[in-house]
Order: structure tokens, then sequence, then C-alpha cells
């Protein structure tokens, strides 16, 4: 009987402590929020303040030359006249670039920022995830790292304000045609930082950029090559 309570009590135990993991996320909240516009098209942007650093709470929508599906993109040496495709057929890219932002090369990503704000580089990411829980030795480690922080990134005015999205990225050219492909829009996030990986061992350059995943809590920091395109969240530093 008593092995039988004990039982009891350690089941119940882990279905209290499984009901309460969000409870027990750290109530992080912005310090100071805002609005900003963008005079070179008009696109708004809300801000939100954590630790010493501000950011937009949703991606970047200037355009440089056009829309990311309308453009032409220099990949291998060459410029392709690339029209963007996806794997899910029922894709409206007008409505994926009014919800998400523009897509960019690395090139453009560190280009467009509007003035006063930037392009994170890889030390503005790390700021960020320390400030939302993770240690510094995390932060400096590659691959998926922390514990919650990708769930705090992805608050609204519920919690940090962030409002990260899954939006996807693009990767891969379509083997049968000259069409690049958008991949994993609610699935994965995928997001420029403005830091070249130094000493990479390669011939080529290489640099770091930010993953977040609606199956994964900890945020995944790593390196590529410049043959893709990303969204950008652009931040700046408080105050400013």
């Amino acid at each position: 009987m008593e092995k039988y309570i004990i039982a009891v009590l350690i089941c119940c135990c882990a279905i209290w402590s499984s009901c309460n993991d969000k409870d027990q996320l750290p109530d992080i909240r912005p310090v100071v929020v805002g609005e900003y516009t963008d005079e070179r098209d008009g696109n708004t942007y809300g801000w939100v303040r954590i630790g010493d650093l501000e950011w937009m709470t949703s991606n970047l929508k200037y355009c440089p030359k056009a829309p990311y599906y309308e453009c032409e993109y220099y990949l291998f040496g060459l410029t392709w006249p690339l029209t963007v495709r996806s794997y899910y057929l029922d894709i409206d890219f007008e409505a994926d670039y009014e919800e998400y932002g523009n897509f960019y090369t690395w090139e453009e990503a560190c280009e467009v920022a509007p003035e006063g704000w930037r392009l994170p580089t890889d030390e503005d990411w790390k700021k960020l995830e320390m400030a939302l829980g993770m240690s510094a030795k995390a932060a400096d480690s590659e691959g998926w790292r922390g514990s919650q922080e990708a769930i705090l990134l992805c608050q609204g005015e519920d919690g940090t304000g962030l409002a990260f999205q899954l939006s996807g990225e693009v990767a891969d050219m379509d083997p049968w045609s000259t069409s690049l492909v958008l991949c994993f829009v609610g699935e994965y996030g995928y997001f420029w930082s403005a830091s070249e990986v130094q000493d990479n061992g390669l011939q080529q350059p290489t640099v770091w950029y930010r993953k977040i995943c609606t199956h994964y809590t900890t945020v995944y920091r790593g390196s590529t090559t410049m043959e893709r395109l990303m969204r950008v969240r652009c931040c700046r530093d408080a105050g400013n």
C-alpha cells in the first residue's frame, strides 16, 4: 500500500510539473516599447527594449529593388533570372511578404536596415539570448543552445513582445528549373547576423545565423555560406 501511494504521488508530481512548464518561464517584459516608421517606404514597426538593445517586433519589409518573389539573385558566381516557388503549392507570396517581411541575401541584409538601426551582429544576438536567461557559455556554443529562450523570443504582448516568427527560408534551387524554393514557413525561422565566422578553415566565407523551430524551445546558432535568403530582424542600442 505504501509503495502504491508513493507511485501515485510521483505520477501526480510529474503531471503537475508538465502542466506548469509554462508557469516556470521567467516573466521577462520589455523595459520600454515604441514604434518606428521607416521613411523610405512608410512601413511602421513596433519595437521593445530588452536589456541594453531595442529590437523590432516584426521582420523588415524594405525592398531595395522589389519584393523577393520578383527579384533576380546572384548565386554560384552568376546572376540568375530566378523566381521563387514553394514546396507548399498554396502559399501566396504577396501575403507571405506582408506577414513575414522580405527575404535578403547576406550582402543585402548588411545594407537594408533603416537609419539608426542595424542588422544584429552575433554579439547582439548573444546579448538578447543572455537577457532571456541563456548562460554566457551556452551563448558562445554552436547548435541548439539554452533551455526555453525560443519560447521567450516568440512571445507577444503578454510576454517579451519580441514576437519572432517561424518565417522559413529560401535556400535550395529547384534542379528542374531556374527557381529558388521557399521552405519551412510555419515550422522554422531563419535570421541573418552581420558577423562573418573568423578562421572557419574553409575556402569561402561563412556567417553566423540564428534558427528557431516549432519543435524546440532552444535557439540554434550556426554558420552558413551566403547562397541562401533569410529574413532580417533589426536592432539598435537602447535610447537611440
